[in-house]
């Protein structure tokens, strides 16, 4: 067996791609622990650029990658669902401020929306483009089924969703820093609704109730997300 059907053969096994996912994630975390959790080190940071690289030194297509990872993508649900446990342990919180959350959340969740819309009509990107971008602020599980439902393309939305939770785990804490912000539930809800699953994750590095807000936060936006932006590109198309 020469070299190149090596390659080859490695490339086109399933566990291969799977291995080479967690084990960049758990690089990412080592990394992340052993430069003092620095912002610009975080693990899906590192986990990205490694996978990203191997495909496009291998010359395998992001569509073949996903099919050998696809368990991954089916414990997502479970993973989120597990974020319930923090926001159980601060319902009383919760109950306590439940209108001014509910409010929040529309407003932000509606303004995140037209803000990225906007931009891209701006900058005269295609429709298929804005419409894969307006789940961005939602967990990939449930963008990549909203943007198959708005005609949008599933892999590109989650292109979206990573870059911005990325973003905002990287920016989340020097902008609350800058605003002087310094409650935790508001840390965790704006991480939750702007950043999804990877700013909750940040959130729950800042306290337990950072994250169960930020649990809160991305749960709701997903589930409003889901709901009203099919509803509305209905109503106006």
């Amino acid at each position: 067996m020469n070299i190149n059907t090596l390659i080859e053969y490695i490339s086109s096994t399933p566990l291969t791609w799977l291995i080479l996912t967690l084990g960049s994630f758990k690089l990412g975390i080592i990394i992340y622990e052993r430069f003092n959790k620095h912002t610009l080190l975080q693990p899906i940071i590192i986990s990205y650029v490694t996978i990203i690289s191997t495909l496009l030194l291998t010359g395998v297509s992001y569509t073949e990658y996903f099919k050998s990872v696809e368990i991954i993508h089916f414990f997502l649900g479970p993973a989120t669902v597990a974020l319930a446990l923090p926001l159980y342990k601060n319902l009383k919180h919760i109950k306590s401020i439940f209108v001014p959350i509910c409010i929040t959340l529309v407003v932000s969740a509606i303004f995140s929306i037209l803000v990225a819309v906007g931009i891209l009509w701006i900058l005269d990107a295609n429709i298929i483009t804005i419409l894969s971008m307006t789940t961005k602020s939602i967990t990939a599980p449930i963008a990549i089924v909203t943007s198959e439902q708005i005609g949008a393309i599933p892999s590109l939305a989650v292109s979206f969703v990573v870059i911005t939770g990325i973003l905002g785990a990287l920016f989340g804490t020097s902008i609350f820093k800058f605003m002087g912000i310094k409650d935790d539930r508001a840390k965790g809800f704006a991480l939750g609704v702007v950043s999804h699953g990877i700013g909750t994750a940040r959130a729950v590095e800042i306290s337990q109730k950072s994250a169960a807000f930020g649990a809160l936060a991305m749960g709701l936006c997903g589930l409003f997300t889901a709901v009203f932006l099919p509803l509305v590109l209905v109503w106006i198309s």
